[in-house]
Order: C-alpha cells, then structure tokens, then sequence
C-alpha cells in the first residue's frame, strides 16, 4: 500500500515532532492545523493519520487511513 519506510514514532503532540521526520512519512492519530504547519516547515513527505481536522490544502501527502490498517502500520 504505501512505498516508503514509516518513521517509527508516532506523532502525537507537536513536541513529538522534529527535524529527524525531514523527507520522511509520519504518522499522527488526529492531524491538526498546528502539526501541518509545523510537518511543512520540517519538510516531511507525507503524513498518514487516522484523523484529519486539518481543514487546508497541503503540498504533503496526506493519507487518512482507517483503524484496521493503521494497526498493520509499524
């Protein structure tokens, strides 16, 4: 489903978040305008998350996924 190596942590608050996600996918349960902002200016690829409440456009990826894959993600 997804080509790429998945960073292994899980964004959770926008503290988790860092420069180490550069050119990287991340995945966050509910992506939020303030993690978006801060996934672009680190320069990640591409997001997957369970929840969207982002509510813009992006130049990353962003893959909403349901619950049943997000658990074969790790």
């Amino acid at each position: 489903m997804l080509k790429g190596k998945l960073w292994s942590q899980i964004v959770e608050n926008l503290r988790d978040l860092n420069f180490e996600a550069r050119d990287k996918t991340v995945r966050v349960k509910k992506l939020n305008e303030s993690i978006l902002t801060k996934a672009e200016v680190i320069e990640v690829r591409e997001i997957i998350c369970l929840e969207d409440e982002s509510n813009r456009e992006s130049g990353i990826i962003i893959k909403k996924v349901d619950k049943d894959e997000w658990k074969k993600l790790r």
